[in-house]
């Protein structure tokens, strides 16, 4: 890692309630939303810490993104089901369960409304042995609103954390099982081709975000780090979660140049348990959000 920054420390937000392990961080509408996976709900924070249950999800929430008309796509991953929460109530909008693999994990939403979701494949947490999962395509047909799904992508090993371009012509997703970081070309029909390593890692990457510039930040979830990935594919910048899992990471604030760090104290057998005490913390960086 010659070349790599020395990062200040970040500053962790005084929530107001506690939160069990936050994943999938996403800004919208001056809050952070983000799925607390263990307690079973979408929660959102201000940035003085207040936080508040959005809306309890049954099936485990995993993976979040926002539709052009603000509409949350929720991905449930113990039930496999694509969620739109209007503010006002819960509909289920595709059952993927048909066609999974393993969990629906992390998902991203492009600048046209298709969702990238991840099928992990196999059950990481019970132990089971890898099998390949697959990224799986979700698009709302602006006539019937009914969401037409399909797999645009095979043998991911363990798909998490995802990124896309605001042009929309490239992704990003977090082999986490394979320890590495990989790009697809996105075509217009939403097909993910031309596969390549962006970027080989030494531990298991969960979330990750995309920054103006190309780089990505990732969160290396048993090292308990974040790193910045430069567009080249080298690290750029380390900062620790100070013996914590690193789970997560986006952009946000009023200028987009916070970097909002969720990690968890806990060990991986104590969340196979449920037992985890969440926390995000802040860190202003010099490159601004890419997308969403």
């Amino acid at each position: 890692m010659s070349g790599t920054r020395p990062a200040p420390a970040p500053a962790p937000l005084p929530l107001s309630e506690r939160i069990v392990y936050p994943e999938s961080p996403r800004w919208r509408d001056g809050a952070l939303w983000f799925s607390d996976v263990h307690d079973y709900a979408v929660k959102r924070t201000t940035a003085d810490g207040c936080v508040h249950t959005v809306v309890g999800v049954p099936g485990r929430p995993a993976g979040l993104g926002f539709l052009p008309d603000g509409r949350l796509l929720i991905a449930s991953a113990l039930d496999r089901c694509l969620w739109i929460w209007d503010g006002k109530a819960l509909t289920l909008v595709a059952d993927l369960s048909g066609m999974t693999r393993g969990f629906l994990n992390d998902m991203v939403v492009d600048g046209a409304g298709r969702a990238f979701v991840g099928d992990t494949g196999f059950n990481l947490m019970a132990g089971e042995e890898p099998r390949p999962g697959q990224v799986i395509l979700a698009a709302e047909d602006p006539r019937t609103r009914a969401f037409r799904t399909r797999v645009v992508a095979r043998d991911v090993v363990f798909p998490n954390g995802a990124a896309v371009s605001p042009d929309g012509h490239a992704y990003w997703v977090a082999e986490t099982a394979a320890h590495r970081v990989s790009r697809f070309r996105v075509t217009a029909d939403g097909d993910l081709v031309e596969r390549r390593t962006f970027a080989e890692l030494p531990d298991m990457p969960d979330g990750l975000c995309l920054d103006e510039t190309g780089a990505l930040w990732v969160a290396l979830l048993r090292r308990g780090e974040f790193r910045r990935i430069g567009a080249d594919g080298t690290t750029t910048d380390v900062v620790s979660a100070d013996g914590r899992l690193a789970v997560a990471c986006t952009l946000g604030g009023h200028d987009r140049r916070t970097l909002f760090l969720c990690s968890a104290a806990t060990t991986m057998a104590d969340l196979a348990r449920g037992m985890s005490n969440g926390l995000i913390h802040t860190l202003t960086v010099a490159s601004g959000a890419g997308w969403p």
